[in-house]
């Protein structure tokens, strides 16, 4: 891995490392000055970093920056002992979290909205002298995932290894995926999904193909599928199209963003009472992130965009989680809170 990270950290520079699913290759972009570029819309080649509120402005790493490809060669100790692996500083929230679940049951009950995903937020000991070796761990542990190191200083530092694509462009072809539902990695061949996690997971597959057809032709899916996503076991579905010769790729990510899988069904009613229930700003948490309209030495502008979820942002020695799931009528409060503690152990698994 370049070296470059650490100059621009040196300098206070805006810079992003990454590493797409199932690949060996680490993509860094470094920017050559510290301005801070926002838009309303995308329409230049760019790294995007989005926020969850499709109302705020979006960051962008512009493609002047100086970009670097190297293939993953290094190896990484996850045995190695500090005081940062076992004293974690925990927010004291279930209660909270139990509250809140409950009140989305109500509301859903209420027909308020069909679905709604609420989080929290939780913080660990972080060592600063070892973020480097945190992004190694996630490259490492999590293979299928958008393992990626952003900072900007007038923005701040994030890391997080996603399972979640929220749109691949390529031409006219559109991919996409629905996943949704979580249970522990034991037994992948004798899994039983429970009403409840069929329920949550065609809620969005039903969402993104209605979301796609104003810009799309075409549309295709395959039946739901387990997939593993490192500790954790989802539900997926993969979605295919074609945009339509009239299409602006921009509105389309923008019907599609925030998913239910993020925020909720019908979006608007469940973005509202996530903004106005949960007791944080999200920020990037359930935002999305990539690259956009971007040729990477082979002649095609691609797009390739991915829901920023299993993160963390980085305050010095403080690292804050942001852990959510899936409410819906059968939900139950506990079960909910347990789901964010199993999602935590992405996260945690590498510190």
């Amino acid at each position: 891995m370049n070296p470059f990270h650490k100059n621009a950290l040196l300098n206070n520079l805006p810079f992003v490392l990454y590493r797409k699913p199932n690949s060996k290759s680490i993509t860094g972009w470094f920017q050559k000055n510290s301005r801070l570029n926002t838009c309303n819309e995308l329409t230049e080649s760019c790294f995007v970093f989005a926020p969850f509120n499709n109302t705020s402005k979006i960051i962008f790493l512009p493609n002047e920056c100086n970009i670097s490809n190297d293939i993953e060669d290094f190896t990484v100790d996850f045995s190695t002992y500090n005081e940062y692996d076992t004293e974690y500083e925990f927010n004291n929230n279930k209660e909270k979290h139990i509250q809140l679940v409950t009140k989305g049951i109500q509301a859903i009950n209420n027909g308020l909205f069909e679905k709604v995903v609420l989080s929290r937020t939780e913080k660990v000991n972080l060592n600063k002298s070892q973020y480097e070796l945190y992004f190694k761990r996630f490259v490492k542990k999590y293979p299928t995932a958008f393992v990626y190191w952003f900072y900007h200083p007038k923005v701040g530092m994030w890391m997080g290894a996603t399972p979640e694509q929220l749109v691949k462009i390529t031409n006219k072809k559109v991919e996409t995926v629905a996943l949704a539902g979580t249970q522990k990695n034991t037994n992948q061949n004798n899994i039983i999904w429970s009403n409840k996690e069929q329920n949550e997971q065609s809620i969005v597959t039903h969402f993104i193909i209605d979301a796609l057809t104003p810009y799309c032709e075409n549309i295709q899916k395959t039946e739901p599928y387990t997939f593993t996503a490192g500790t954790l076991l989802h539900i997926k579905t993969d979605i295919s199209a074609n945009l339509k010769p009239s299409a602006n790729p921009y509105q389309l990510v923008q019907n599609l963003h925030p998913t239910p899988a993020l925020c909720g069904y019908p979006k608007l009613a469940a973005q509202n009472f996530i903004i106005e229930n949960e007791d944080y700003n999200r920020e990037f948490y359930g935002g999305f992130l990539g690259e956009w309209n971007f040729n990477n030495l082979d002649y095609e502008n691609k797009t390739d965009l991915f829901v920023n979820l299993r993160c963390m942002k980085i305050e010095n020695e403080t690292g804050i989680l942001f852990l959510g799931g899936g409410i819906n009528k059968d939900s139950t409060p506990e079960s909910e809170y347990n789901e964010t503690v199993n999602k935590s152990k992405t996260v945690k698994n590498i510190l």
